[in-house]
């Protein structure tokens, strides 16, 4: 595996690469990660994996300072997946990046919270993608509102790049894993599966209740035990506009903060 830490050197070492997959990750490294490079591996034979904390996408008073950086164990974890490179920028990447605005969909859901985040997740990976040049690329689906904004950045730019979306990979109780989780303390380490099961809850109920009715009493199972969500929708999951009842296709999704970590969480219905 091939360590790359600057543009110039990626497009000089990758140049003449017509199969890349990329993997674009902030480190902090975890089995929902690797799961994107075995992704990555059914679909093409060069595999190059990204590190890099971007600070366009945090907000004031986000945790960008405290966000994890663990970068030995990130680079033995990617080499034991089999990733061919890993592209490991330092900020200079940032000077005169071509600043992008994310689509429509960013107003919504978490954009409402976090209005410049995805502007900043547009910017980088677009970035990434002019360095890199893949032919694929691949998110997961917790971020599923990033995963569609991205593919929307696909269809308002010039990149011939496929966007691929990998499942959601869980902790044995059923949170999804994050980077962040390991911020949590142990308190609230022992509520955040509590996010999962009200998902669930409302999967189950889906055909049963109004969404307006399973949007309210979900909420206040999770008031119960102290969880107040920043936002609880069921929606379309290619527009992202709340529905009013269940037509087949939906998004099930949440935000919630735990002391000073937000979580985001889904289940898609299909």
């Amino acid at each position: 595996m091939e360590i790359i830490s600057s543009e110039i050197q990626a497009k000089e070492v990758l140049r003449n690469y017509n199969d890349i997959v990329l993997v674009p990750t902030m480190g902090n490294l975890h089995d929902g990660h690797i799961s994107l490079v075995n992704k990555a591996k059914e679909l093409g034979k060069t595999i190059v994996s990204s590190i890099f904390v971007n600070p366009l996408q945090f907000g004031f008073n986000e945790d960008f300072d405290s966000y994890p950086r663990t970068l030995e164990n990130d680079l033995e974890q990617l080499e034991r997946a089999g990733s061919h490179f890993v592209f490991h920028p330092s900020e200079d990447i940032l000077e005169d990046i071509k600043k992008r605005k994310a689509s429509s969909l960013s107003r919504k859901m978490c954009g409402k919270i976090r209005p410049e985040h995805f502007d900043g997740v547009v910017t980088i990976v677009g970035k990434l993608f002019e360095v890199v040049r893949p032919q694929f690329a691949v998110f997961g689906l917790k971020d599923y509102q990033q995963f569609l904004i991205i593919k929307n950045l696909i269809t308002l730019s010039d990149f011939e790049i496929e966007i691929i979306g990998s499942p959601i990979v869980r902790e044995q109780d059923g949170l999804a894993m994050s980077s962040r989780n390991n911020l949590l303390t142990h308190d609230n380490r022992l509520l955040a599966p509590e996010i999962y099961k009200i998902l669930n809850w409302i999967k189950d109920n889906i055909s049963e209740k109004s969404n307006e009715n399973l949007i309210k009493e979900s909420t206040e199972l999770l008031q119960t035990k102290g969880l107040t969500p920043e936002y609880l929708k069921i929606c379309d999951p290619d527009t992202l506009e709340d529905l009013n009842h269940f037509s087949g296709r939906s998004l099930i999704a949440i935000a919630i903060k735990l002391g000073d970590v937000r979580l985001i969480d889904n289940i898609l219905i299909d």
